[in-house]
């Protein structure tokens, strides 16, 4: 998003995947919150959740997910690949039009879009292009400036609606990448005709080909769209209007307010204010659920190469009260194993949820694995993660003993004895490299962010009543949301991370396949070295760092198990083996997604997009908002016709009918 996702991002309610049996049903305007300022449409070199849960209304790619999981054409009508998957073919859809945000019609589009896409992409060494170099054929040649002929990339408009893709090597699953915004099109002339100010956050930014066109959008007040008129599957949009208005966080009870008053489509019914959670069963008892868990990974995760001791936006804020020496002592702890180690098992995820989610709902959104569940399957229907818990036991039955488990909703990891002996083990190695204890951790606070402020408070309290002040100090180093931003979600540098450890780097996956998450930790290419303080070098303390770290090692098991791609099985062993390091290592600690949180909604269930990865999840095509509030039951009547109906559709697709 770096497909970072942002901690105080109010995630839209998990709402599923399609009504089932509704014609064409009716549906109310769509009102909820939006907590993070999108800061760029230009949708071709930005990764950031706050970003693409617009643009990927604004802009349709060649394929989509339907309510049932499936992938169904979009702007591609058909599409094929050859025997080994390394030659892809895909039939534009004739006659769906660019418009201006006046409606203005502005061209076709056209295969050439693709291709006029691609090529800013790696013009401009877009963030994307790690979904592109590796993939396409030459692309990353390109991209390194070892060929300058851009037609000897593996992407060509064969005609004005047939569009080829050729890749690197087979890629089976190359289709489920198509519903990121690496493989959107764009308007060839429209994006010379804007140069710098392609993707403006206003409404002239860029062109739209999708569902909504953005009809209003003022900083930290309101977002709206209204639906496209010239949109090629109009018949299927059935809410007209969605508005979004700023929720700066500091009030949580209004979300419940605001919608129990009639003007929110849903809300998180948050249980830490003990009177109004009581006032919502009374009410709401019987329409009050918990959500899914989705398939974003939040991670606890270090700073391995700290250059930025203060907000790269004001070097008047967030300045850390760490000495020269203290700053070069937690430098080494970090990339001294059994110090992460130690921290790893001495952070009490449930207690720091509890801030967020409310102490009945402290195990509900916790997360075990970095990988997502049910990202990937085996042929006999074994789920990746469980090979990652296979991994870990095999790699370190001390700590991950036959017993562990790594599913969801639930802490196998918090351990005080186990922590204090790691940490008994760091401080002999770092005494004698001169170390001198306690060793300082600076952590970054959103003041605006309330939640988030009393997670790193039981943070700090957590870690220094377990290991003693003169061991650990925990700084809460203060900051406001932009210079926040700056530090962590909006760092553009690891140079610029201003942090020692933080909880806001989080992933979600671009496509369906466990590399979508393990590739984010490969130095130079992945695009998570930002937020660990790593930028894509391959020189320097960075390089010194990612090797202390064994992160070189890492890429190369990553790489073993992505060109194994027949037995999927042995593939995901391999990948396996790469998680279980980063995670026996204590590279990053898994420790939330979102959902799993009391919600309550008048949007009717199964109406969207299901999809674990790539942007569909974020549509609000096919969404219906009912005029009352969805009961227990009419939930459990909608899942069963829902899943009744999506049995029947992946026999059709398997029978290749």
């Amino acid at each position: 998003m770096y497909k970072k996702m942002a901690l105080a991002l109010i995630a839209l309610l998990t709402l599923g995947a399609a009504m089932a049996g509704a014609a064409t049903p009716k549906s109310q305007d769509y009102v909820y919150v939006f907590s993070t300022d999108p800061r760029s449409f230009n949708y071709l070199n930005d990764q950031r959740q706050t970003n693409t849960t617009h643009i990927t209304n604004f802009v349709d790619g060649l394929i989509e997910h339907d309510r049932y999981g499936i992938l169904r054409p979009d702007l591609a009508e058909s599409w094929k690949a050859n025997d080994d998957y390394t030659v892809w073919t895909f039939n534009i859809r004739k006659g769906v039009k660019w418009v201006t945000s006046d409606l203005e019609v502005y061209a076709d589009v056209k295969a050439q879009d693709w291709v006029d896409s691609m090529k800013y992409m790696l013009d401009n060494k877009s963030t994307l292009t790690y979904l592109i170099d590796g993939f396409v054929k030459n692309a990353g040649a390109y991209l390194k400036g070892k060929i300058t002929d851009f037609s000897q990339v593996g992407i060509k408009a064969k005609s004005d609606y047939v569009l080829e893709y050729t890749l690197e090597k087979p890629t089976p699953y190359f289709d489920t990448m198509l519903t990121y915004n690496a493989y959107y099109p764009v308007n060839g002339e429209f994006l010379a005709s804007k140069g710098k100010d392609f993707g403006k956050v206003d409404k002239n930014g860029i062109l739209y080909n999708g569902a909504y066109i953005l009809s209003n959008y003022t900083s930290k007040s309101v977002i709206e769209y209204d639906v496209n008129p010239t949109y090629w599957d109009k018949d299927h949009v059935y809410v007209k209007h969605v508005k979004l208005v700023y929720y700066d966080g500091k009030d949580p009870d209004s979300l419940f307010n605001n919608f129990d008053q009639g003007i929110y489509v849903a809300a998180p019914v948050y249980t830490d204010n003990e009177a109004l959670f009581a006032r919502a069963q009374a009410k709401y008892k019987d329409f009050i659920f918990r959500a899914q868990q989705d398939s974003t990974t939040f991670v606890y995760a270090f700073n391995y190469d700290r250059q930025a001791f203060a907000s790269p936006a004001d070097p008047t804020k967030g300045v850390s009260p760490k000495s020269d020496q203290g700053k070069a002592d937690t430098k080494k702890a970090i990339l001294n194993r059994n110090f992460r180690k130690a921290i790893f098992f001495g952070i009490d995820r449930p207690t720091i949820l509890a801030q967020r989610n409310g102490e009945v709902n402290k195990l509900a959104a916790i997360r075990n694995s970095y990988t997502s569940p049910e990202l990937g399957f085996d042929k006999a229907g074994k789920d990746y993660v469980k090979y990652v818990e296979d991994a870990l036991k095999a790699r370190n039955p001390a700590d991950f003993p036959a017993s562990f488990k790594i599913d969801d909703a639930q802490d196998p990891y918090y351990n005080p004895t186990k922590a204090k002996a790691y940490m008994a083990k760091a401080k002999a190695e770092l005494t004698k490299q001169g170390v001198k204890f306690p060793i300082e951790l600076d952590v970054a606070g959103d003041v605006s962010y309330t939640k988030g402020m009393k997670m790193d408070q039981s943070l700090k309290a957590g870690l220094e009543e377990l290991f003693g002040t003169d061991t650990i100090k925990v700084n809460i180093v203060e900051m406001d949301t932009d210079n926040y931003d700056a530090s962590t979600y909006y760092a553009e540098t690891g140079a610029q991370s201003n942090y020692d450890i933080g909880n806001t780097t989080g992933w979600g996956p671009d496509y369906g396949d466990p590399y979508t998450f393990l590739q984010t930790f490969e130095p130079v290419v992945g695009a998570l070295l930002t937020p660990i303080g790593l930028d894509p070098v391959d020189s320097g303390s960075d390089k010194a760092a990612a090797t202390a770290i064994g992160l070189y090692n890492y890429a190369k098991i990553v790489e073993a198990g992505n060109a194994e791609y027949k037995d999927y099985s042995k593939r995901f062993k391999t990948f396996a083996q790469g998680e279980s390091q980063i995670l026996d290592d204590a590279i990053v600690l898994p420790y939330m997604s979102f959902g799993g949180a009391f919600q309550i909604s008048r949007v009717i269930p199964y109406t969207v997009a299901r999809a674990s990865y790539g942007a569909d999840a974020y549509k609000f095509k096919g969404l219906v908002v009912s005029n009352k509030v969805i009961s227990l039951d009419e939930r459990a009547k909608y899942r069963a016709q829902w899943e009744k109906e999506r049995q029947a559709e992946y026999k059709k697709l398997n029978s290749g009918n």
